[in-house]
């Protein structure tokens, strides 16, 4: 099982079927500690540092809730290409040292695939990856997991469907790299351009997994257990005009969730464009506002582990 404490550099690869399991059981206690008492003194004393380089809403208040539901303490910095040293053109290398010898860990989410590695090599405190480019995500497939794990109890003999921006959604990408420890089926479902990258394609296959690939909507949400949608990632694209060949193309809405099994659930990591309809809130499926309470505990689960394993 893979081992929690003092990890350097929390990434999608890294976790294993035992340590996913173990750490869902223990955001459920952190539910329960959170609904009993607010809070706890688990991590009294310790600092944690903020360093985001590209926007965030969710991902950055659900860690620095996290901690402090935890007992601990927050410095951040919501714009560090902006206002850090960054803009003094200060490396990634010195920027880890620097904050290691003031956090106790260091969240962070860069636009640059590897850029969270990068700086994790030379901090002295454990690096969690926020998000790095079109790379992965970790955290949010570890929540988006755990409320797939929650709403069915247990992950094995689903069928996991994604449809979206599969070539540039970094959450997906790590949802992959996570359910590969299960016995689950995919169906991907994308727009052409904008499939699932073959490499990911082959490791799943790799696995013996089933991969299924699918151009018809309706078709699709009639197959799947889990729908994981993702918007086409505006950010990834060169131009406007690229983004616009592809922007509204999928779209689920109340009409298309009537031919989806009743079972079913949809999650989504937020924020969304046009991709899923308003009409589908009200939906007892839709699962993606659940997504951002659960991620609070999975976190604050991390959070515990890498510090006291």
């Amino acid at each position: 099982m893979m081992k929690f404490k003092g990890a350097k550099n929390l990434s999608a690869g890294q976790f294993d079927r035992e340590g996913m399991i173990n750490l869902f059981k223990e955001a459920l206690n952190m539910e329960k500690i959170v609904a009993r008492k607010g809070q706890s003194d688990i991590l009294k004393g310790k600092i944690m540092a903020t360093l985001f380089f590209e926007p965030s809403t969710r991902t950055r208040f659900s860690f620095e809730t996290a901690m402090l539901r935890l007992g601990g303490r927050v410095i951040s910095n919501a714009d560090m290409a902006q206002t850090s040293s960054f803009t003094k053109l200060e490396t990634l290398e010195d920027t880890g040292k620097v904050v290691s010898q003031m956090a106790d860990v260091i969240v962070m989410r860069h636009p640059v695939a590897g850029s969270v590695g990068t700086l994790a090599k030379f901090s002295d405190v454990p690096v969690v990856n926020a998000g790095d480019g079109s790379a992965e995500h970790p955290t949010q497939a570890l929540l988006d997991l755990y409320t797939i794990w929650k709403n069915f109890g247990r992950i094995d003999g689903l069928t996991i469907g994604m449809v979206g921006d599969l070539k540039n959604s970094r959450v997906q990408h790590s949802q992959c790299a996570m359910l590969k420890h299960f016995k689950v089926k995919f169906v991907l479902c994308a727009p052409k351009g904008l499939e699932m990258p073959g490499k990911i394609v082959e490791e799943l296959r790799g696995k013996k997994l089933n991969v299924q690939v699918v151009n018809d909507l309706k078709k699709f949400v009639g197959m799947v257990d889990v729908l994981s949608v993702s918007r086409i990632q505006k950010e990834r694209f060169v131009s406007e005009r690229e983004y616009k060949k592809f922007a509204g193309t999928f779209v689920i809405d109340a009409q298309l969730m009537k031919f989806a099994k009743k079972s079913a659930i949809i999650i989504h990591p937020l924020p969304r464009v046009d991709e899923i309809s308003v009409s589908v809130d009200s939906d007892k499926r839709a699962k993606y506002f659940e997504q951002v309470k659960n991620g609070v505990f999975v976190r604050m689960a991390l959070l515990k582990k890498i510090f006291k394993g």
